[in-house]
């Protein structure tokens, strides 16, 4: 009974210590195996003692490892997210205001001291022993609804988030869109549909290394960001290929667009990004959603447009055929 007490507290505060991880706060692993270390030595040496060290020493240290639980979990307790971190909190609570009382029982116990260790008021005794139960399986259920949805969540971002750039990743492109499109359609606003690829990226690469290419990809990308409105989509298409979306009154508006983006670039320090590189430009591909396509047609005639610019020089912008 003593070891699977110590053992229940410290496997839910080593579940807390991973919970704490997926928030961003990491707990050294040599700390918590000290201090599981330390719980089970302390039980070994109070065996010799009989049925009163134990007891005292599982009582106390319970009511220690509790209070140590609710500090590792002490956001779920006071700023609990949702429904299951609230019952988490709670469960918390109940863990370490019982224990508490348990421990509180032996400055007036006088015994006898029995192998069960549940030295509490006779009425006391099934309550408790259906809490310490219940407790740790209620516990384990909701944290393990808890880390399920936070690394549910975090998938997602890395699956909607290019983590080089910041931007957008490809696979976020569609659900964006779509958005987007539905918001055209019921307005007046067009939707312009951007290609963007920078020019003589391999050279970057050859010149500089894959490490001075990303942080020109890092770079490109905040500059692209500034030059769209708040309600715009930039995505990284893939390489040193964007794609933007952005909400327009009409052909020339987009256009005015993408000179902002191409300028934005052309107009980059860029020495402060990487020693000796003098300037990065892009080309761009614009064309405007027609009412009845899809957007894989536009991007299409964007990528006509986008090719055109590259041939004809770079470092400019060309409009698709099909809108203009």
């Amino acid at each position: 009974m003593v070891f699977g007490a110590v053992g229940g507290v410290v496997m839910i505060g080593w579940a807390l210590a991973a919970l704490a991880a997926l928030a961003g706060n990491r707990l050294s692993h040599i700390a918590i195996g000290a201090t599981i270390a330390a719980v089970f030595a302390l039980v070994l040496a109070a065996l010799p003692a009989g049925t009163h060290g134990v007891t005292v020493v599982c009582a106390l240290g319970l009511a220690a490892a509790s209070v140590l639980t609710v500090w590792l979990g002490r956001r779920l307790v006071w700023r609990p997210r949702d429904v299951h971190e609230r019952l988490i909190g709670v469960t918390l609570i109940l863990m370490v205001l019982s224990s508490l009382l348990r421990a509180s029982y032996l400055w007036t116990w006088h015994g006898p001291y029995e192998s069960h260790l549940m030295h509490v008021p006779p009425m006391m005794v099934t309550p408790f022993t259906l809490m310490y139960g219940v407790l740790p399986v209620v516990f384990a259920t909701l944290l393990h609804n808890v880390i399920n949805a936070r690394l549910l969540v975090r998938l997602h971002q890395r699956a909607m988030v290019d983590q080089l750039t910041g931007s957008l990743s490809r696979h976020a492109l569609a659900d964006g869109a779509a958005t987007l499109i539905a918001a055209a359609r019921q307005g007046e606003d067009r939707l312009a549909v951007i290609m963007l690829d920078l020019d003589l990226f391999k050279q970057i690469n050859d010149r500089h290394g894959h490490a001075g290419g990303d942080a020109v990809l890092r770079q490109a990308a905040q500059v692209l960001q500034v030059q769209l409105r708040g309600d715009a989509l930039l995505v990284r298409y893939g390489g040193e290929e964007f794609v933007a979306l952005a909400p327009v009154s009409d052909l020339h508006s987009a256009r005015r667009v993408a000179e902002r983006m191409r300028m934005g670039l052309e107009q980059t320090s860029w020495t402060d990004v990487l020693p000796g590189l003098v300037t990065v430009t892009a080309s761009l591909g614009v064309t405007l959603l027609d009412s009845d396509e899809s957007l894989e047609h536009a991007l299409a005639r964007a990528d006509e447009a986008l090719y055109r610019a590259k041939n004809g020089g770079r470092n400019q912008v060309q409009v698709g055929l099909a809108a203009a």
